[in-house]
């Protein structure tokens, strides 16, 4: 008589790290909303939300996402520290919005 070979379970499934799983919705994220000129839309994308969802683990990869290149972190950041470091004139330019929160990351130990 022949015997059936028992499926063994599988190993636990290696989990992400948080900044994995950071990279891999910030890629959906990107790649859903790169052509969409509504903010409301851009940040109001599931994936966007998830990063939000993740809390202040996140916001050492966004201050050194916006030290290699401005971006639209500067969109979460007032969520996840409950900071504002961008004066009035400064608001809607991106550039000078990254400007400002990696100057509030340098005063707060991010690098």
């Amino acid at each position: 008589m022949a015997s059936v070979p028992v499926k063994q379970p599988p190993t636990a499934k290696q989990t992400e790290s948080v900044e994995q799983r950071f990279r891999r919705l910030e890629a959906l994220w990107t790649a859903d909303t790169g052509y969409l000129s509504s903010d409301t839309e851009i940040v109001g994308h599931p994936a966007f939300q998830e990063i939000i969802s993740m809390g202040d683990a996140v916001v050492p990869f966004m201050i050194r996402d916006l030290a290699a290149r401005s971006s639209l972190w500067v969109w979460a950041l007032p969520d996840l520290t409950g900071a504002d470091p961008v004066t009035p004139e400064d608001r809607g330019n991106i550039r000078k919005m990254s400007e400002a929160w990696l100057r509030w990351g340098r005063e707060h130990g991010y690098q």
